[in-house]
């Protein structure tokens, strides 16, 4: 019984402690544009070549991501395109302070649930933010 309480009072030291979400850093991003990569490459490859496309229209493809990319067998590139531009909003902000933009980073759509009271308001977004930089 004495072991039950201790592992009880464990979890319970555990649960109430915070821990910082490590997983929105530069690699988590590049784990998320191979994953994106991956089902867009077996639910609709086609869709590839578009997305492409734009990715290619970022500011820092000619002048960053080509040349690491040419280096790369023609197979790997598409996806590594996808790692490394799902990490761009961190290495702008990051690297080169100068063209820091952090609203480029997130948006946040305002929440109000139904049947709150008028007294409660809501706050457009920024104007400057992912979907409008």
């Amino acid at each position: 019984m004495k072991s039950f309480s201790a592992i009880a009072l464990f979890l319970a030291v555990l649960i109430t402690l915070q821990f910082e979400a490590l997983g929105w850093n530069i690699p988590g991003h590049m784990l998320s544009g191979a994953i994106a990569y991956q089902i867009l490459q077996r639910e609709s490859p086609t869709t590839i070549p578009s997305v492409r496309s734009v990715l290619e229209k970022n500011p820092w493809y000619q002048s960053r991501w080509k040349s690491q990319l040419d280096k790369l067998p023609e197979a790997e590139r598409d996806e590594t395109l996808f790692m490394i531009a799902a990490r761009w909003a961190d290495d702008i902000r990051t690297r080169d302070p100068s063209e820091s933009h952090p609203q480029w980073h997130y948006i946040d759509f305002p929440f109000k649930p139904e049947g709150e009271p008028a007294s409660i308001q809501i706050v457009q977004p920024p104007h400057a933010n992912i979907l409008t930089p």
